[in-house]
């Protein structure tokens, strides 16, 4: 529809040129001395004159009027689109807002105050470093050959459901692409047996939604055909600016594991420079350069 539009201005305009200039060939062609020298206007041909420019030109500016009149109701039907695109949007980013609120975790370090609202994700970046740490040690002891976006997914899976002998099969299951799971899931859960901080509680139920929803935001206004790419880039943006540091380092680490699947098959990253205000250096070994095109902030300025 949106594409549409100017198409019919065009229209409009070639046939506004085609009429006037149709007209302007009648009134001034040499056929039609409707007026005599003695300044008398001959009827027959002012008739004739009359009958052609209103039969012609006149069909030519009511048909200019029709889509003038059908253009209008294209443009009332676009605003009333991005409207309710618009509003969902908003409310989304308020959902997402309220779900940032209710977030309540306790901190990995026994004895420590945890995390609510935001402060949250200062934690949540606190496990996955951990988790990370403790990947690229037993990649080096036990030779697994893991690559550095495996390392990434098998924390964030680790981080997201959890260590735990109860869950294990599942946790196994998860870790089926590998092809030494079992080690590998052996070997983390030791690992986390023994480390003091609480890094192999899941946390599934507190992001689950959360990134759903974000997902879904960004879904709405990329798929809406009533927006120019500009406007669209304006609502992300707005929604970019809503994530704190610590949120995108774990939005990061989301992306890049397999959860991050969809994101990258539409190059949302990309596309809305959703990693932008991440600081430089702050994912620590990984930088978000070496697996998406984006601009940091630092780069803009």
């Amino acid at each position: 529809m949106r594409i549409f539009i100017p198409l019919l201005w065009f229209i409009v305009a070639i046939l506004g040129i085609t009429g006037f200039v149709v007209m302007l060939f009648i009134i001034f062609n040499p056929g039609f001395q409707y007026v005599d020298s003695a300044y008398t206007i001959n009827n027959d041909i002012a008739s004739s004159f009359g009958s052609y420019f209103g039969g012609f030109i006149g069909t030519i500016f009511a048909f200019i009027s029709t889509l003038l009149i059908v253009i209008t109701l294209l443009k009332q039907n676009l605003e009333n689109r991005k409207k309710q695109t618009e509003s969902n949007f908003f409310k989304m980013l308020d959902y997402h807002n309220e779900n940032v609120k209710q977030l309540d975790v306790y901190h990995i370090i026994e004895g420590k105050e945890g995390g609510k609202g935001k402060r949250a994700f200062i934690i949540f970046k606190m496990q996955i470093r951990e988790l990370i740490k403790i990947l690229n040690e037993i990649n080096t002891n036990f030779n697994f050959n893991l690559s550095k976006i495996e390392i990434a997914d098998i924390a964030y899976i680790s981080f997201y459901y959890g260590i735990d002998d109860e869950w294990s099969v599942f946790s196994i299951e998860k870790l089926n692409q590998y092809e030494r799971k079992e080690e590998i899931f052996t070997a983390i859960k030791e690992k986390v047996e023994i480390n003091d901080k609480k890094i192999g509680r899941t946390n599934q139920t507190s992001v689950s939604s959360y990134y759903r929803n974000l997902y879904n935001a960004v879904k709405l206004i990329d798929e809406d055909k009533s927006f120019t790419k500009r406007e669209k880039k304006k609502y992300i943006k707005i929604l970019r600016a809503q994530l704190s540091n610590p949120e995108l380092y774990v939005f990061f680490f989301n992306i890049l594991s397999r959860f991050g699947t969809k994101w990258r098959d539409k190059d949302y990253i990309t596309k809305y420079g959703l990693l932008t205000n991440i600081p430089l250096g702050y994912t620590e070994d990984y930088n978000p350069k070496d697996f998406f095109q984006i601009k940091y902030e630092e780069d803009e300025l």
